[in-house]
């Protein structure tokens, strides 16, 4: 039977006892802060980012994995696989799906895929369990790729911050800036498209963005999953989550957190949904 190794990148949050039990492999982005270096949940874990991003002076900075990560990691894989899936964050958000690309066609490019996620987080952490979960059946390469194919048009995003600061501390708020009229007094909304992420709304309290969350969420209609994710902050994921508990009866509605990358960009105030709208062949 054919051995297919799933391979993510740092960004996609999930599950992590899930992930391990699934022997999916993770390759950490870097967050540099205050001329140290941590590589993203090895050296440094949820909690105490967002501790150091609220405690700490300094502007934390991300970069992509080095191809030299990927390659041996790949060279050690295919001692036993016989194929590698490898899915990543948007290649729009990051330049890690590009490094992975490289470090795979100079290997072996008939036995790694290599998969553009165009999405991030959580959504991304769902589509890797899933793929990863066919793979440990005995799923092939190409069933693998089949199913992340069918799934990736499908995930959804919604996020709200407290502020605009974090990105524009990263250099990233220039095209938000007509669309947020102050940085200090709204509730930027971003989404996903196409694996680029755009300002959506903006409202003035945190209350008024849990319950536009929820109208947009409601609004993709039937899905197949969903959860509900934060930063640092529970307090508007449980909100949230209440309002879609009632709302979506039957949506089966997880919890997630935002990791050090993400939050790097987005600040600790950060929480938002994910959807997996049903296909069409399951209506």
């Amino acid at each position: 039977m054919a051995k297919v190794r799933v391979v993510t990148d740092s960004t996609a949050d999930m599950d992590q006892r899930e992930a391990e039990r699934l022997g999916i492999a993770m390759i950490p982005l870097n967050v540099h802060w205050n001329g140290e270096t941590y590589q993203d949940k090895v050296e440094i874990t949820i909690d105490e980012f967002y501790r150091k991003l609220r405690e700490e002076k300094g502007v934390p900075r991300t970069s992509q994995p080095p191809i030299g990560r990927f390659e041996q990691l790949y060279r050690e894989l295919l001692k036993e696989a016989d194929a590698i899936i490898s899915l990543h964050i948007s290649s729009k958000a990051s330049g890690t799906y590009n490094a992975a690309l490289t470090a795979a066609q100079g290997i072996a490019p008939d036995r790694i895929a290599v998969v553009d996620s165009r999405i991030l987080s959580y959504p991304l952490g769902a589509l890797v369990l899933r793929v990863a979960r066919l793979a440990s059946e005995g799923g092939s390469l190409a069933d693998c790729m089949a199913l992340a194919e069918s799934l990736i048009p499908r995930l959804r995003l919604f996020a709200a911050m407290d502020t605009l600061e974090f990105l524009r501390r990263g250099g990233r708020v220039s095209r938000f800036q007509a669309f947020a009229g102050s940085l200090l007094s709204i509730k930027p909304m971003v989404y996903l498209v196409d694996g680029e992420v755009l300002p959506l709304d903006r409202v003035r309290t945190r209350t008024a963005a849990v319950r536009r969350v929820a109208d947009l969420m409601v609004a993709l209609g039937p899905l197949e999953d969903a959860a509900v994710l934060y930063g640092d902050d529970p307090a508007p994921a449980e909100q949230l989550i209440a309002i879609l508990k009632d709302a979506m009866p039957g949506v089966p509605i997880h919890w997630g957190r935002t990791g050090a990358v993400i939050g790097t960009h987005t600040g600790p105030g950060v929480f938002g949904a994910y959807g997996l709208v049903r296909s069409r062949a399951t209506m």
